[in-house]
């Protein structure tokens, strides 16, 4: 009796280690990358970007800018972005539009209009791109027209 609890304990210890270890991705390969968004020349303070990988498989990774335009990218919740190619898209909610405390509450919020007017919305239309490398620490602005 004794062995067979013993058995059970140590096929749940294994059991355990191959779901937590092969299971969950590999963040240490996740490279710290930020970046800055402009448009028409100024920031882009509460744009979104999300980076799609090329290709087949990889996390998207998502920022939003700040008052300065900058932003911090995170993939699954972790910082940073894993190494490759990406598909870049951007919206930008215009701030004068968005929804109240109140009306998010109440379930009334409708989306604050794109001020880019879904120009870099689509991924498969998008024009931008970058490429990331495990040395990548920051991006080269996205200098974005709203016209």
């Amino acid at each position: 009796m004794n062995r067979l609890i013993g058995s059970l304990y140590r096929l749940c210890f294994v059991g355990f280690a191959l779901i937590l270890f092969v299971g969950c991705p590999e963040t240490s390969k996740l490279v710290q990358v930020t970046g800055k968004i402009t448009v028409d020349g100024k920031p882009a303070n509460g744009a979104s970007v999300l980076f799609f990988p090329e290709g087949s498989g990889g996390e998207v990774a998502a920022g939003s800018a700040d008052a300065n335009g900058q932003f911090t990218l995170v993939s699954n919740m972790e910082p940073g972005i894993a190494p490759g190619k990406y598909k870049v898209t951007v919206t930008w909610p215009d701030p004068a539009k968005r929804p109240s405390t109140e009306d998010i509450a109440m379930g009334r919020a409708k989306d604050a209009p794109d001020i880019l007017k879904g120009k870099f919305v689509n991924k498969d239309r998008s024009t931008l791109s970058v490429e990331i490398t495990a040395t990548t620490k920051e991006l080269p602005p996205l200098e974005l027209i709203s016209k």
